[in-house]
């Protein structure tokens, strides 16, 4: 389904100039909604009755890791997840270009796709004050 878009080209361009700081700036908001989004996801992992395996429990190993600023790709990320076989990592962030990784669990997945619209507000506004604050008007 097409979808459409209002763009300020002039805005665009002076983002591709200064992408650098901007992704320093978008950094604490990846690793925030990283983070938000593994404390959501504490309630849907599975809690089995005893560990049978000798290994910690799955609703233990939970992690942040990250910001990763990639100025190559210009992107800015922050992995959040359980450090188990069982499960896995869902990494958040803001990235120009195609999809890099793949799906996550379903109980990360559930409460990324819920913080996602909030999350993205956050970056258009962090975007938008890094740009005033660096090409401030006359």
């Amino acid at each position: 389904m097409p979808l459409k878009v209002a763009l300020d080209f002039r805005l665009l361009d002076k983002l591709r100039k200064v992408e650098g700081p901007v992704l320093d700036d978008l950094a604490p908001l990846a690793r925030e909604h990283a983070s938000t989004v593994l404390q959501a996801s504490r309630t849907l992992v599975p809690v089995g009755k005893r560990d049978t395996d000798g290994k910690p429990p799955l609703s233990t190993t939970g992690f942040v890791d990250g910001p990763a600023v990639n100025g190559e790709k210009s992107s800015v990320s922050a992995t959040a997840g359980y450090e188990h076989e069982a499960a896995g990592a869902i990494h958040e962030g803001f990235h120009w270009g195609t999809q890099r990784f793949a799906e996550p669990v379903h109980f990360l997945r559930k409460p990324a796709r819920k913080g996602r619209a909030k999350f993205r507000k956050a970056v258009a506004t962090q975007i938008l004050a890094t740009l005033s604050r660096l090409f401030p008007s006359r």
